[in-house]
């Protein structure tokens, strides 16, 4: 079976439709049914149930869907590969850049990758933390900047003097009282986001409601943090200046410091390398409501090709 062929499977997987996935795929419904029945043949089992509603998998198919995936993603980064060594001593190096950060931070951190390596095609992305964790673990990105502590197994550099302040929000007035707050939707982080255990001090402080009966749902991205706030009349925990751009309201007596880290993921890049990158100044004080403070606790996406 080769990738195109599994790819064609995966999008029956993401549709649930034969006649969509054949769209996406440019076949008629017939050749795909064709590869689709092949493929089952081969495999001397079903991937799929069919009804008049669509196809959904079955066991069989749940169970392999991951592994297929899995090969897609690994013939990808095999043809990326190809392309880059069909250029003699052109190299790429993918950066997921963090939009939780000031435009004028990544700004500056571009231009100080491209000084520093000057021999690398450069490849940016722009994301929030946790999808930039998952360009590094998945989709083989050498380099992204993430928020919160060190992550167990992927080295990384503390960026100088940049940290993030995150605070309690919510669309109430600021007199509003802290009983009123308290019963309020609550958006807290997921486990693995950098802004779970602010939250969780945010709560001991007094400033939120610990009970089990207490409305709630759990983000991974500030993005939709700041929507669901506002959807829902929640609280939630986001960057400071998130939260003043979008109008929200700050609770007092409560904030956290985050810090700011460049994740490697390639093991080529020297040292001194990575040193010199973050011995920049990549930051104006004045120009970013982020502080640095001693003993505190200390996350779109838009694809861009810069060559040099």
């Amino acid at each position: 079976m080769d990738s195109r062929t599994l790819r064609n499977l995966m999008r029956i997987v993401q549709t649930g439709s034969l006649s969509a996935a054949a769209e996406h795929s440019c076949l008629t419904v017939q050749a795909l049914a064709a590869q689709l029945n092949k493929v089952e043949e081969q495999f001397g089992f079903r991937l799929f149930r069919r009804s008049n509603k669509g196809l959904t998998l079955t066991p069989q198919g749940t169970e392999l869907t991951p592994y297929m995936d899995k090969v897609l993603i690994a013939t990808r980064q095999m043809e990326e590969k190809v392309e880059a060594l069909k250029v003699p001593g052109q190299r790429t190096l993918k950066v997921a850049l963090n939009n939780t950060l000031s435009p004028d931070f990544n700004r500056r951190m571009i231009g100080r990758l491209i000084e520093v390596f000057p021999d690398y095609q450069m490849e940016f992305s722009y994301a929030e933390s946790m999808e930039n964790l998952s360009k590094l673990k998945n989709e083989d990105f050498d380099l992204a900047v993430l928020i919160g502590p060190q992550r167990p197994g992927l080295p990384s550099i503390v960026l100088p003097d940049v940290q993030v302040q995150v605070v309690g929000a919510h669309c109430g007035q600021e007199n509003d009282p802290l009983t009123l707050l308290g019963n309020k939707f609550q958006v807290r982080p997921a486990e693995d986001c950098p802004y779970s255990h602010s939250f969780l001090r945010f709560l001991d402080a007094g400033l939120g409601n610990h009970e089990n009966g207490q409305r709630m749902v759990y983000s991974c991205s500030e993005t939709l943090t700041l929507s669901l706030i506002t959807q829902m009349d929640a609280v939630g925990m986001v960057s400071r200046e998130a939260a003043q751009k979008n109008g929200l309201t700050i609770f007092p007596g409560f904030e956290d410091f985050l810090e700011v880290r460049l994740a490697v993921n390639n093991p080529e890049l020297s040292n001194q390398a990575l040193n010199d990158v973050v011995d920049l100044p990549l930051h104006e004080r004045a120009e970013r409501n982020v502080r640095s403070r001693p003993n505190r606790h200390t996350e779109k996406e838009v694809f861009a090709e810069i060559r040099t």
